[in-house]
C-alpha cells in the first residue's frame, strides 16, 4: 500500500509539471501579439499584381453631329439665323418662321427651321419670358425654354430637351420698333436612347411679330 502511494504521488508531480509546461508554452503563443509590427511575420497569399491600371474607367464620348462645312462657329449671327455646338461640332440654318406664341401678351416666342446641313434636320426653339417684350428689353433669361433638333425622316427627334433638365435662354437685346430678338441658349438635350448632350454657344437672332 506505501507503494502504492508512492507511485500516485510521483504520477500526480509528473503531470502537475506537464501541466506547467503546456501553460508556459500557451503563453508564448499569445505573448507574441505585442511583439513590434516590424517584427511580425506577414503571410499574404494574394499576389499584388501592379500592372494594372489605376484608373480603369473612361468617359463616354461627347455625342457629336455630323461635320457640316456650311457652318462655322466664328461667323457672325445675322438677322434669320441660328446655330449653337455639341461636341465637336457646329449645326447652323435659318427660319422656316418665328415670332411671338398668341394670347399670353408677348412674353413667350419660339422659332424654328432647317439646318444648313440638310434640309431634313432643322431646329424648334420655345421660350417663356418672366416679362414681356412689349418695349425694348435687355439680358432677360427664360424662366424655362424648350430646345428641339429634329429629323424629317425619322420618327424621333435627334436631341430634346426635358423639363427636369432646364435648359436655358437669354434674350441679350429686344428692339421694340424693330421686333428684333437676339440672344443666347445653351444646356442639356437627349437622344431617343436617353444619351445626354450638352448645346453650347447657341445664337441666334430672329424678327418677331
Amino acid at each position: 500500500m506505501k507503494l502504492l502511494k508512492r507511485y500516485y504521488f510521483f504520477f500526480l508531480v509528473l503531470a502537475s509539471v506537464a501541466i506547467l509546461f503546456q501553460h508556459t508554452g500557451c503563453v508564448k503563443e499569445y505573448s507574441f501579439e505585442g511583439a513590434p509590427v516590424d517584427s511580425i511575420p506577414t503571410y499574404d497569399t494574394i499576389p499584388i499584381e501592379d500592372t494594372i491600371p489605376v484608373d480603369t474607367i473612361t468617359s463616354p464620348p461627347a455625342i457629336t453631329l455630323p461635320p457640316c462645312s456650311s457652318c462655322n462657329a466664328a461667323d457672325e449671327i445675322v438677322t434669320g439665323q441660328w446655330g449653337f455646338t455639341t461636341g465637336d461640332s457646329y449645326a447652323c440654318g435659318s427660319y422656316t418662321n418665328s415670332g411671338f406664341i398668341g394670347g399670353d401678351g408677348h412674353m413667350s416666342f419660339t422659332f424654328f427651321g432647317p439646318s444648313a446641313c440638310s434640309g431634313d434636320t432643322g431646329i424648334v426653339v420655345s421660350a417663356y419670358l418672366p416679362v414681356a417684350l412689349d418695349r425694348d428689353r435687355f439680358n432677360i433669361t427664360a424662366n424655362s425654354a424648350a430646345f428641339y433638333y429634329y429629323d424629317h425622316n425619322a420618327s424621333n427627334d435627334i436631341l430634346l430637351s426635358r423639363l427636369e433638365a432646364p435648359f436655358s435662354l437669354t434674350v441679350q437685346s429686344f428692339i421694340y420698333a424693330t421686333g428684333i430678338v437676339t440672344g443666347v441658349y445653351s444646356g442639356p438635350a437627349f437622344t431617343v436612347e436617353g444619351d445626354t448632350a450638352y448645346i453650347t454657344n447657341g445664337r441666334f437672332k430672329a424678327p418677331l411679330y
